[in-house]
């Protein structure tokens, strides 16, 4: 996910060892070994480029929340409450949720809000424990069966190793970005783009009048998700959130450029590294970008799968 921040130091107390507890990629570690530039935060096989303000190019905000999965979340609230403590609440806001803090909000300095779960808490791997050595029967099924009656076999292996992984926080049963949620115009035909132009997977939470509905398209693995809420216009928001961009990667390459052609553009903010303007010039770059209408402040930077970074080892060894 790339986002540009302000102040370069309080971007670093921030995400990294002070604040969300990112890990410096040595590729771009900010710090002294490079005080210019964007700065790559790694979170478990995920990262964040945290680009450098300019005049022309202002801090972003995702019009929404961002929802992380992080390593022992509790020293991660109390990192941030020190920080919020040194720079003002008015500056880096924190809100716990439970006395532990296996789940917590943080407002940064520049507007964007991190839902924050602990990844171990909210893993699957407990959920899988109990799949594998317990009964598979529902409860009253088993309360009815004969005294006598054997005990139904256990799942096979690999069922009891999925069980319960589509419901869990972590990515990967780790730390990671676990979703990005973007309040929109219209959330269902945001979903409806991505299930008919890219063959997404959309699910649509069940809701009641009193609470909101969200549209998630399953967009890798993890799973990570793009969760979309119908919300009133906010130009304010929707001018803060402009640039923001994820990288995806796609497996037709050609097929989806020549698909999404009437949606796809060459950010001039990036023509040093890709173009797209032709399918050449994207089989050449290995990239195109583009931006659904309803949604046109989420930009895609979109890869082959033959891209040079698909797959690539992320540098993480968790917070201190």
């Amino acid at each position: 996910l790339n986002i540009v921040v302000g102040d370069r130091g309080l971007a670093e107390r921030f995400y990294f060892e002070e604040g969300l507890g990112c890990a410096r990629d040595p590729a771009k570690p900010g710090g002294a070994a490079q005080p210019r530039g964007t700065m790559w935060a790694n979170l478990g096989w995920q990262q964040f480029h945290l680009a450098e303000a300019a005049s022309d190019d202002p801090p972003q905000a995702v019009r929404g929340a961002i929802g992380l999965a992080l390593p022992r979340a509790s020293e991660a609230a109390d990192r941030l409450e020190r920080l919020s403590a040194d720079v003002g609440a008015d500056v880096v806001e924190v809100h716990r949720h439970d006395a532990q803090a296996a789940s917590f909000t943080v407002r940064c300095p520049w507007g964007n809000v991190f839902h924050c779960y602990d990844a171990d808490t909210y893993s699957a791997v407990d959920v899988v424990h109990s799949s594998a050595t317990s009964s598979s029967a529902p409860p009253l099924e088993a309360a009815s069966a004969a005294p006598d009656a054997p005990p139904p076999p256990p799942p096979p292996k690999m069922a009891a190793i999925h069980a319960g992984r589509d419901a869990s926080l972590a990515v990967r049963g780790g730390p990671g970005i676990r979703y990005v949620l973007v309040r929109c115009r219209d959330a269902r035909a945001v979903a409806d783009a991505y299930r008919t132009r890219l063959g997404q997977l959309v699910t649509t939470t069940a809701t009641d009048e009193d609470a909101p509905a969200y549209d998630v398209v399953a967009a890798g693995v993890g799973p990570a998700h793009l969760v979309f809420e119908t919300a009133p216009d906010d130009p304010d928001a929707d001018t803060l959130m402009a640039g923001v961009h994820a990288c995806v990667y796609v497996d037709d390459f050609a097929a989806t450029y020549t698909d999404l052609e009437d949606l796809v553009f060459t950010n001039p903010r990036f023509k040093h590294l890709d173009t797209c303007d032709t399918l050449d010039e994207a089989l050449r770059s290995r990239t195109f970008r583009f931006a659904f209408p309803d949604a046109p402040n989420l930009e895609h930077e979109t890869r082959s799968l033959l891209h040079n970074s698909f797959l690539k080892r992320v540098h993480y060894d968790g917070p201190p």
